[in-house]
């Protein structure tokens, strides 16, 4: 249920917020001032994500936005996205591998939203990875990425795209992000899955080409 879902990781931080406020007003002396207002900042800063990525994926799932498709060369928006992240990624301690096919590969879609797609995959890769990241486009098409990912199991692993679902390893996370995704995606007439076979997690990107 998605107004339960919302609701709960809505009322969580509200809680805590709430109750510092409490202990602020009565005057506890077991934590400096500023400390709860740093709690109640983080709190309302989670809070924040939240409402933002809800909006985020409202738009993403409704198709309110028009997709504007165009020839989108495959290979420089997977080396674009990798790049983008290779500093992130070096400083979680993940070295990136990415293999690009020596042609290119041409898919109709709205560029926009495969960047936002590939972004989200890859900032739940910061998330998820035991230190190592593989990202591989081949020709066909399909754009898959993976990583040793012990926190997780098959059931977990195969519940990354359902909706406000977030692993528990994943910190500061809405569950959102692979949501969004998969949305954009489905939108771009492609498919996105997970799999979690032998402690490593796969997301297996697909944009068959079209006629």
């Amino acid at each position: 249920n998605i107004l339960r879902a919302v609701s709960h990781d809505l009322r969580t931080p509200l809680t805590a917020i709430c109750g510092y406020l409490e202990l602020l007003e009565r005057g506890e002396k077991t934590l400096e001032p500023e400390r709860y207002l740093a709690l109640i900042a983080d709190r309302a800063e989670a809070m924040k994500r939240l409402t933002e990525e809800l909006l985020r994926y409202s738009v993403a799932a409704s198709g309110e936005e028009e997709s504007k498709l165009e020839p989108v060369d495959l290979n420089a928006a997977v080396e674009e996205a990798a790049a983008s992240f290779y500093g992130a990624l070096m400083e979680g301690g993940i070295t990136p591998h990415v293999s690009l096919p020596d042609q290119r590969v041409i898919r109709n879609l709205d560029r926009a939203a495969l960047s936002r797609v590939l972004d989200n995959l890859l900032s739940n890769a910061l998330k998820y990875s035991g230190g190592d990241l593989s990202v591989v486009l081949e020709p066909t098409g399909v754009i898959t990425l993976s990583t040793a990912a012990r926190g997780l199991d098959e059931v977990r692993g195969g519940r990354l795209f359902a909706r406000f679902y977030t692993g528990e390893s994943a910190r500061h996370s809405t569950g959102l992000g692979l949501s969004i995704a998969g949305a954009l995606t489905e939108r771009m007439g492609g498919t996105i899955a997970a799999r979690y076979e032998d402690g490593r997690l796969s997301v297996v990107l697909r944009f068959p080409e079209t006629a």
